[in-house]
């Protein structure tokens, strides 16, 4: 199990789950937080509740796989899907920063760590997000 030692990039933020089979998604009230670790060279991404400090999510992305992505239907702007390009699964998480002065930076961040080993055709990520 992982142990959030020397995260790559973190942020609170809960878990969304979708009404049915509706387009609808609802908060999960639990606080959570979301890390991204480099392990054994592939790029892990987690979700970890607060309260009880267990991981629910070990996600492993494989670079340009995924994409993290505000969903623009929500009304505050604070609630991000994890969307995979192979499959059609998708996760949603609602940011829970107090500030949302960091929100794109988190955006911007964790796609460049996403995208991490491949090269970005799009030109889409921002430039200045320190990367080694």
């Amino acid at each position: 199990m992982a142990s959030s030692r020397n995260p790559l990039l973190q942020f609170k933020a809960g878990r969304c789950f979708r009404e049915g089979t509706t387009d609808t998604v609802q908060p999960d009230p639990t606080k959570g937080l979301v890390y991204m670790e480099e392990e054994d060279g592939l790029m892990h991404f987690y979700w970890k509740n607060r309260a009880t400090n267990t991981v629910d999510d070990d996600l492993i992305l494989f670079p340009g796989d995924a994409e993290l992505k505000t969903v623009p239907q929500c009304t505050t702007g604070r609630v991000l899907m994890l969307q995979f390009k192979s499959s059609s699964q998708k996760l949603f998480f609602w940011l829970q920063e107090a500030n949302t002065d960091r929100d794109q930076i988190i955006l911007q961040q964790a796609n460049a760590l996403i995208s991490q080993g491949q090269e970005d055709e799009a030109g889409h990520y921002d430039e200045d997000v320190a990367m080694e």
